[in-house]
């Protein structure tokens, strides 16, 4: 499963990569370089102007762009006259040129995302009842329930609910009989897990009698053209709630550093693709839709090191009437680099503590 993830996330780079070649190369822009993965280099060839590398780190890809540093605009012009230079140069296009090429990445992933969430409603999925969030110290955390666990039946004295079990059933089932005992049958990682739950008459504001937070996942299958309709329309609200989400994230992370305990990063997403994946490959895939729109929201914010932070540049090149200077750029796209990847590690920390807990 490792291996699926890993080819996947890295079929989402390659995409996002994908896009920045394309345009540069419809605007004539040289490209030096598209790599398959990241050096070491084991393989190259030129073709044309532009090497393509296959390289040892298996972890997405990237493209090197003529002039993409700026840093030829320092250099003599004895040997080569400004219009060569300008001709295939990143760096000498109209900033609507250079805005398209940074920002063709971000709209990889989004036609990308849009394209799989329309593939799994022509396809369809199975319909279930899975928790998306158990309370520390609620009843059903202490009985062993997780997030994630799918509900295949619920029991509850004579009252029986079977898979599909739909929220607004089992909530209601709750609500009527709130300190009594529940059976659950989970499917958790393929395996079938039975739990009883003992509920609270009164529980805390907002976590109901057991603790757990539902969401119905699945859908029947629909024809081409109205499959792609609703692909559309999800890919809008998903986007709508994940630039919410990332926006509030970066206003509060300065203000509470606890919110960091709220990202997910690799082992988590791993974790949860491991999930997705015991469920269905269709889950799966609906996973990977959701994270390319992940990546696409996260690249268009505007932050030093993210092409949302390039194209906020480009603004302030447009209002001012020059660049801003090759040293302020690499500094400040060097610090949102450090930045970010401090982020990950962190990240990646909690993921590995939540595993082991």
């Amino acid at each position: 499963m490792i291996f699926i993830v890993i080819i996947s996330l890295s079929v989402l780079v390659l995409i996002h990569e994908l896009g920045h070649f394309l345009s540069a190369k419809f605007f004539g822009v040289k490209v030096e370089e598209f790599g398959f993965g990241f050096p070491p280099r084991v393989f190259g060839k030129k073709i044309g102007e532009t090497v393509y590398s296959l390289n040892l780190l298996p972890f997405g890809g990237f493209v090197k762009i003529f002039g993409e540093d700026g840093s030829e605009r320092k250099k003599s012009t004895t040997t080569m006259t400004m219009t060569t230079i300008a001709k295939d140069s990143f760096s000498f296009q109209p900033i609507w040129k250079r805005s398209v090429i940074v920002l063709a990445g971000i709209f990889m992933n989004i036609i990308l995302g849009w394209l799989i969430l329309s593939g799994v409603f022509t396809i369809g999925s199975p319909e279930h009842l899975m928790l998306n969030d158990v309370v520390k110290n609620s009843p059903a955390e202490i009985a062993g329930i997780k997030l994630g666990d799918i509900v295949l039946e619920v029991k509850n004295d004579d009252s029986v609910l079977k898979d599909p079990v739909k929220s607004e059933q089992f909530v209601s089932l709750v609500k009527n009989n709130p300190s009594s005992v529940f059976e659950l049958k989970i499917l958790r990682d393929k395996q079938t897990l039975d739990f009883k739950v003992l509920g609270r008459e009164n529980p805390p504001a907002g976590e109901g009698a057991l603790g757990v937070s539902l969401t119905d996942i699945g859908f029947p299958r629909e024809n081409l053209f109205l499959s792609l309709w609703d692909g559309l329309k999800r890919t809008l609200q998903m986007l709508k709630l994940m630039l919410f989400s990332f926006v509030q994230l970066f206003t509060q992370i300065f203000i509470n550093p606890e919110i960091v305990g709220s990202i997910t990063g690799p082992v988590g997403i791993y974790s949860v693709a491991t999930q997705a994946g015991s469920l269905g490959f269709i889950y799966f895939f609906e996973l990977i839709a959701l994270i390319s729109l992940n990546l696409a929201v996260l690249n268009f914010l505007p932050f030093p090191a993210l092409d949302g932070g390039r194209f906020l540049f480009f603004l302030i090149e447009k209002i001012k009437g020059t660049p801003l200077s090759l040293k302020f750029q690499t500094i400040a796209n060097t610090a949102g680099f450090v930045f970010l990847v401090g982020l990950m590690l962190i990240v990646t920390v909690q993921d590995v503590i939540k595993l082991i807990d």
